[in-house]
């Protein structure tokens, strides 16, 4: 029975929790229901019609109901709905895509391994770098550096890394072992007469002090956006990338280029990694791998994090899950 713009705001309001939203606020004044989109528009259950300039979440780079991927997604769908990847299963969307990714990525990658969202590739990648570093006998290569204003997602882990106190508050986090640094943010941070330059050499001594202060040997990886996005969408300011790869790399610390918002184009090139010359260790993909047609996310490591993985792998034995599978090992849109 179709229900009644009234009382779906009702049952929105009596069954529906919401991410980012004043629960007792929601409870009086309700929801603004999406019903459908068209392009770079989408169209309230009231006939109001709205440019969605932020694509959803900074999701749908190919705009809504893309007859394209609705097209790919159907093809799948009636093909192959699901199926895991657990104990050498696979098929060939999965296949097909890795191979893509790996010919995309901007520095050579070794393995794909595929998750439901951008939070849980971080949780992945943060899980996959400490069962490595166990592997090749750096037990206390454990700590992550991200950076204030970060967003790489609300999960456990991710959200340890996010740098932003709404993700903290209430929820007894940043977990221990994850260190935060200044944000890129020329504009508001730099000192009085400071140059974009000499605020990137502050910025990246400062990540020095604190891997000398906490140990290089315990300082597994730094993670961060090529370009901020939900701390303000920041561009970095001149040479800032070159000096904090240079301090990673004098200290042996792995760089992770968080990519979800950044890939595919939104830099300008294919991935903010070739916008800002990094060369990372390992990425984290998301959001336009399926224009979020479908919860579908990406980790990319390179072969040195690949080794620790297989080696550790094959010495726990096969019922030593790395991660769990992707709710769907088919995604429709990429296939």
């Amino acid at each position: 029975m179709p229900h009644s713009t009234e009382s779906w705001a009702q049952n929105d309001i009596d069954f529906h929790l919401h991410s980012y939203t004043d629960a007792r606020a929601h409870q009086e004044k309700g929801p603004l229901i999406i019903e459908r989109g068209d392009g770079v528009y989408v169209v309230d259950n009231q006939g109001n019609r709205y440019l969605e300039g932020m694509a959803g979440l900074w999701s749908t780079a190919l705009g809504f109901s893309e007859q394209r991927l609705v097209a790919a997604a159907h093809r799948q769908l009636q093909t192959l709905p699901f199926y895991h990847t657990f104990s050498h299963k696979s098929h060939p969307s999965s296949i097909s895509l890795a191979e893509k990714l790996i010919a995309l990525a901007p520095v050579p990658m070794s393995k794909v391994y595929f998750t439901n969202s951008g939070s849980e590739a971080n949780d992945v990648l943060v899980k996959l770098i400490w069962y490595r570093n166990n592997a090749i006998g750096q037990p206390r290569c454990k700590k992550f550096i991200s950076r204030l204003g970060g967003y790489h997602g609300v999960t456990g882990l991710s959200a340890s890394l996010t740098g932003l106190a709404t993700v903290h508050n209430g929820f007894d986090l940043p977990l221990p072992g994850f260190l935060h640094v200044s944000t890129p943010h020329f504009y508001r941070y730099a000192l009085p007469g400071e140059t974009e330059e000499q605020f990137a050499s502050r910025l990246a001594e400062e990540l020095e002090d604190l891997i000398n202060r906490e140990g290089p040997e315990t300082i597994a990886a730094f993670v961060a956006e090529p370009l901020m996005g939900a701390g303000g969408v920041i561009v970095p300011p001149n040479t800032y990338w070159e000096k904090i790869q240079k301090v990673c790399r004098r200290h042996e610390v792995l760089i992770v280029a968080d990519e979800v918002i950044c890939g595919f184009g939104r830099t300008g090139k294919l991935f903010g990694c070739e916008t800002f010359a990094i060369v990372p260790d390992a990425m984290v993909l998301s959001k336009q791998l399926s224009s979020s047609y479908q919860p579908i996310a990406a980790v990319m490591i390179n072969d040195d994090l690949y080794q620790g993985i297989a080696d550790q792998s094959r010495a726990l034995g096969v019922g030593n899950r790395l991660y769990r599978e992707r709710t769907s090992g088919c995604d429709g849109c990429s296939a």
